[in-house]
């Protein structure tokens, strides 16, 4: 079967949402939470963590914190080089979380690997904490970017299965608000805590979201998409799904029976275009002809998304807002962040109204206007408008950007790809991540404001592969039904 266009089916009227299955998302979400939190947890607590400001020295022992008996040095003495690859080997480790967890999810499910991921968070934000060097703290950004790289493809994969049809857009979109959460939460504590003496208790922070994400996946049930389709577990599916839809047994069953018509095939095609219904490797999906249009538009929006530069502010706003406005760059960079949640929450609430393609037109056109507008600013050092055009840019990549592409893998995706579709998107994400993350410093150094002349032509690109090529997912049950 080859991949061609199609228009959506008619939207059912929503189903009533359950408690089950809003704490499911919730504990789910946590995940992301942990995501935003860890990518920008450096931004704000250079300056004091780096020992450059002046008076202090990384061999002066921080006699303040819990009360010296750690023997910690008050900071490290890391050059921009070394910032930069503390900041960057994240996407690293992300790309190493995301390309296994695929399989490791399908292998033992979404709660045993969520716990196991759970683990590795706490061990990367207690070596973070605890940190005396250079190399310590690269190590537990490293451990820290793989359990976020995990935690990135489980996530929307299991909100995914869950989700009645005609809630999937909404709560998928919960995915990017929780990053956003996670990114707030990061800044509300680095305004406490970005000091000289207490900028370890951030990365504290990152252990005590670990530690709750653990207890929560603990207590949550199991995919019961997973549960029939991997595990063979038919009754519990039926019992969870139950739980989650409140539904007859009839509905219930019959959800699990159009689960298992798409999982084989469905009324695939014969012949050389026909769908394969066995599960595909990563490198098998990456080369398999029959997924060439759905991997196509994965790479192309997740890739798109972090080409659009939003990185350069999620990593490094606080510099970008210094540089015109250095002292207030810090509740600058914390009102953006705020901004970013609740635009996210109010597309959340329209994007089953509007679709996924009109919301990522408008949000990525906005976004290539937003960043001239910020080149202008920065090139012409006008302070208020340089803020003001970030706010516009925030906006505009809250409303389709940000949220869209990681919840639409799953619909692009058929069933026998979901987790392998969601690692091949999230590595393209961490790739394109760690590209920005790394060269934006350069190239900032090298062209200054105009830098975001680059991001602007990119994100027109975007524009205009969503405006050619992406189909509509609104209303669609699966896959199959996109690429008719």
């Amino acid at each position: 079967m080859d991949y061609g266009s199609t228009t959506p089916g008619n939207t059912p009227k929503p189903q009533m949402l359950t408690r089950e299955l809003v704490l499911s998302v919730a504990v789910a979400c946590l995940g992301s939470i942990q995501f935003g939190y860890h990518i920008a947890e450096l931004n704000a607590p250079e300056q004091a963590m780096s020992c450059k400001n002046a008076h202090i020295t990384s061999r002066q022992y921080d006699q303040t914190f819990l009360g010296g008996t750690l023997g910690l040095p008050q900071c490290l003495e890391l050059t921009e080089q070394q910032f930069g690859a503390v900041t960057a080997v994240f996407s690293i480790g992300g790309l190493v979380g995301s390309f296994f967890t695929g399989k490791l999810a399908n292998q033992h499910g979404r709660r045993l690997a969520s716990l196991w991921v759970s683990a590795v968070a706490l061990c990367g934000s207690l070596v973070m904490f605890l940190a005396g060097s250079f190399s310590s703290m690269l190590v537990g950004r490293f451990i820290a970017g793989v359990s976020c790289g995990a935690a990135i493809v489980i996530t929307p994969l299991f909100i995914n299965e869950v989700s009645p049809v005609d809630w999937k857009g909404t709560l998928g979109s919960m995915n990017q608000l929780s990053i956003n959460l996670g990114i707030l939460l990061t800044q509300g504590v680095a305004i406490r805590y970005a000091t000289e003496y207490e900028w370890r208790w951030i990365m504290f922070v990152g252990a005590l979201l670990a530690v709750v994400n653990a207890l929560g996946w603990y207590f949550t049930s199991e995919s019961p998409k997973w549960l029939v389709l991997h595990n063979h577990d038919t009754r519990n599916g039926e019992r969870v799904l139950m739980n989650l839809r409140r539904s007859t047994s009839a509905q219930v069953k019959a959800e699990i029976q159009q689960w298992t018509r798409e999982h084989h095939g469905g009324d695939e095609e014969s012949g050389p275009d026909a769908v394969a219904t066995v599960e595909p490797g990563f490198w098998e999906y990456v080369r398999s002809p029959y997924y060439r249009k759905p991997r196509t538009a994965i790479t192309m929006l997740l890739v798109g998304q972090q080409c659009s530069g939003i990185n350069s502010i999620i990593f490094y706003g606080v510099k970008v807002v210094s540089q015109v406005l250095p002292a207030y760059s810090l509740l600058v960079n914390l009102a953006i962040s705020l901004e970013n949640v609740i635009v996210t929450l109010c597309a959340s609430l329209v994007i089953e109204r509007y679709g996924r393609k009109p919301l990522l037109l408008g949000s990525s056109g906005a976004m290539a206007l937003m960043s001239l507008l910020i080149s202008a600013c920065i090139v012409l050092g006008k302070p208020l408008l340089l803020v003001t055009a970030m706010f516009g840019y925030i906006a505009s990549f809250a409303m389709g950007v940000g949220p869209i592409p990681f919840l639409i893998i799953g619909e692009l995706s058929p069933s026998e790809t979901s987790a392998v579709a969601q690692s091949y998107g999230t590595v393209c994400n961490w790739l394109a991540t760690f590209v920005v993350g790394y060269t934006f410093p350069i190239l900032n150094a090298m062209m200054g404001g105009y830098v975001y002349l680059t991001f602007s032509a990119l994100t027109v690109g975007l524009w205009w592969y969503v405006k050619q090529e992406l189909p509509e997912t609104r209303g669609t049950s699966n896959a199959r039904e996109v690429w008719l």
